[in-house]
Formats: C-alpha cells, sequence, structure tokens
C-alpha cells in the first residue's frame, strides 16, 4: 500500500555567508511511496543528485502527509508529488 509522504531536504548554498537567511534552506517535495524509509531513501537519493559545489546537501526529514502540520494545510497540495522511484529533474522537484 502507498501513502504519501512529505520529504524535506535542507541545502546549504556554499556562496552565502553563514549569517544570510539564504544559507540553509529546506526543499519540500511528496512522495507516493510504502514506507518513510522507502521515501527517505529515493529522497535522499534525489538530493544527492541536486547537490553541487554551490548547493550541499546536509540532511532531511520525513513526515506522514496525514500529520496534523500538513493534513490541514492547501499549501501542501500544490507541493510537487511524484512516485517513489521515478527520477523527476530538479525542475520539477522545484530545487
Amino acid at each position: 500500500m502507498q501513502n504519501i509522504w512529505i520529504y524535506v531536504a535542507w541545502f546549504r548554498d556554499e556562496t552565502a555567508q553563514p549569517d544570510d537567511q539564504d544559507y540553509e534552506w529546506p526543499a519540500v517535495v511528496r512522495i507516493n511511496a510504502s514506507s518513510a524509509t522507502a521515501t527517505k531513501e529515493w529522497g535522499d537519493h534525489l538530493a544527492r543528485r541536486a547537490h553541487s559545489a554551490e548547493r550541499v546537501f546536509v540532511r532531511s526529514e520525513v513526515h506522514h502527509s496525514d500529520d496534523e502540520r500538513y493534513r490541514e494545510s492547501a499549501e501542501w497540495k500544490s507541493v510537487p508529488c511524484i512516485e517513489d522511484g521515478a527520477e523527476e529533474s530538479d525542475a520539477v522537484l522545484g530545487w
């Protein structure tokens, strides 16, 4: 059974100063996957692929879409939603 999970990848902009608000920032995508573990593994794969000299993948977190922080919010519906294992481009992912 698949579920929608909220995957958050934290990146660091190595060209920014540590006190800059854009020094570290989250990128969010919804992933349709069988478990939190599968979501984290696939999300981390995509985030590592996006890693560059300027944009460093720092860490990630996974939340179930039924979590009360997300369930009531309409804004999460506009976050890209992908399938576990789908090699989506950074442009589709929004990071």
